[in-house]
């Protein structure tokens, strides 16, 4: 029986016998979860992937490769799927190149209903292509549709300038640009502060299904693990796991669950832009699956118990 099942009997057992009750509910320090989530791999895709991934990813098809340059991390997980057209590809990224680039510190503010009255609003598209880089690069992006955003502050954000300022209209002043219908105050000092590190990669793209249904096939291949035939007291546990609730026990583990996760081991997990999880398909549906140790570290002091929130281990 899983805890969130028992979790009455915990309590009172634990109230009868002077025992002592773990972090949420628990009745001991260190067990298993297991979590199922439905899953469709063609709904969930697009949503993993931000807009400049799915850029470039185009541009590698589209171009038969292209390049990237970006000063944060890479722009794939590798390698990492994505839709295009209509087929979906595996994209991949290789660094190829790295340069230092002068940087500079970028702040900015603004506040719903404030616009200044005695200084100019320079529109932001004519601003210098390297301003408008820097400055995208800073401020926040737009906010989503029904959320109301009535200001932002960006303070001392550090933004390259690959010509080292040459042309620009925002470094060594103070400038009111007029940015998505909103007056943004830019302040960027006039003296470069850093040295930034531009990466720039080699994007690929390998087609691997031409419509949604292959593409579905493929994942399957590749990935999906059938549970259909498994023990029903395994069963019990995913069943158990699914939807919002999930299977959760002590340690050491019931055979049950030694024995299901024994069966998974060496399974691959979903690739990016997925989480890292298992596919697997029982009772005619295909779900998301986690396996998780964890473990909870207890510290008492008198009269008191104190727990920390549990830490997978794996």
């Amino acid at each position: 029986m899983s805890l969130h099942r028992r979790g009455a009997l915990s309590i009172a057992a634990a109230a009868l016998t002077g025992g002592c009750l773990g972090f949420a509910g628990r009745t001991c320090d260190s067990g298993v979860t297991v979590d199922a989530q439905q899953f469709d791999p063609i709904a969930e895709l697009d949503g993993w992937l931000v807009e400049r991934q799915q850029d470039a990813a185009a541009a590698a098809v589209e171009n038969d490769g292209a390049r990237l340059a970006t000063y944060g991390v890479a722009p794939f997980r590798e390698p990492t799927l994505v839709r295009h057209d209509g087929a979906f590809y595996r994209a991949r990224a290789a660094q190829v190149d790295t340069t230092d680039i002068p940087g500079f510190e970028l702040s900015a503010k603004w506040r719903s209903g404030h616009t200044p009255t005695d200084a100019e609003l320079v529109p932001f598209e004519e601003l210098p292509a390297n301003d408008r880089q820097a400055f995208l690069m800073a401020v926040p992006d737009r906010p989503k549709a029904g959320l109301p955003v009535k200001k932002f502050t960006v303070l001392n954000h550090s933004v390259p300038y690959p010509d080292g300022g040459d042309g620009s209209v925002l470094i060594g002043n103070t400038t009111w640009v007029e940015w998505e219908n909103r007056a943004v105050r830019v302040e960027v000092p006039g003296e470069r502060t850093r040295t930034m590190l531009r990466k720039t990669y080699e994007v690929t793209a390998e087609r691997v299904a031409a419509d949604e249904t292959a593409f579905r096939s493929h994942l399957a291949e590749e990935y999906l693990v059938d549970l259909r035939d498994v023990p029903e007291a395994q069963l019990e546990i995913l069943r158990d796991a699914r939807g919002d609730d999930i299977h959760d026990e002590c340690k050491p583990q019931s055979d049950a669950l030694a024995a299901l996760r024994d069966r998974l081991a060496g399974a691959s997990t979903l690739p990016a832009p997925y989480p890292e999880e298992l596919y697997v398909a029982f009772d005619d549906e295909r779900y998301r699956l986690s396996v998780q140790d964890w473990t909870d570290q207890v510290s008492f002091a008198p009269s008191t118990v104190s727990a920390t929130a549990s830490t997978p281990s794996s």
